[in-house]
């Protein structure tokens, strides 16, 4: 007569799978988005501080600034990794950094790869 006590239950699964799935994501954005946020405020800072080349007439000081942002932001930046090129026309700037993510299932690896340019004025 009545279909519906035969039912009871059955959208549980459903919705466990569905709250695991959004947990899962969860983890994973709290994982990957802080590496992200801290990549992009370096490359960023990166390009401030290749704009502004022309005021600095010291490459060291300029390496120095680079390299304290990184170490602040905890960035696995080593000095042969970082690279600066001035020229009469131009000041290049280079970083290259892996960051090993471990989502407790797998790690990944978030390479940063990034040149600057900037004309000196």
């Amino acid at each position: 007569m009545n279909d519906r006590t035969a039912e009871r239950g059955d959208g549980r699964v459903g919705f466990l799978i569905s709250l695991a799935l959004l947990g899962v994501g969860a983890f994973v954005v709290a994982k990957v988005v802080p590496v992200r946020v801290n990549a992009y405020e370096f490359r960023d800072f990166i390009q401030e501080e290749c704009r502004f080349a022309a005021t600095r007439n010291h490459d060291e000081e300029i390496y120095k600034r680079i390299f304290d942002k990184a170490r602040e932001l905890k960035l696995p930046l080593e000095k042969k990794n970082l690279h600066l090129e001035r020229t009469m026309r131009e000041m290049v700037i280079s970083a290259r950094y892996d960051q090993t993510i471990d989502l407790k299932f797998t790690k990944y690896v978030y390479k940063f790869d990034h040149e600057e340019r900037a004309p000196l004025f």
